[in-house]
């Protein structure tokens, strides 16, 4: 009786472990986007570019504050490098670019 009980037991074990796996019927489905990913635009990058872009998060993610550090320090290199162009062709520098929102 016990050995009965051993197999069915290992029987139903091996049953839930062979669902779960989605071995049963239909598989999982592709993974939806939450959010459309657009990437920086050909050409010239503005700050505003950086301020707009967005990432897809996925299971095991990103970590936010490096890559808010590192977009913080490309948007102010992207300003301070148009800001200087603009002074060197004598163009108005002061408020080129509006705040960051």
């Amino acid at each position: 009786m016990l050995v009965f009980l051993i197999a069915l037991l290992v029987v139903v074990i091996g049953l839930v472990v062979f669902a779960v796996l989605g071995h049963f019927g239909t598989h999982l489905e592709d993974p939806t986007h939450t959010s459309p990913f657009e990437s920086l635009p050909r050409g010239i990058v503005t700050p505003e570019d950086i301020d707009d872009i967005r990432f897809d998060q996925t299971l095991r993610g990103y970590r936010m504050g490096q890559v808010d550090e590192v977009l913080d320090r490309l948007r102010a290199e992207l300003e301070a490098r148009d800001d200087e162009i603009a002074m060197l062709r004598g163009e108005n520098v002061g408020g080129t670019h509006p705040p960051r929102a």
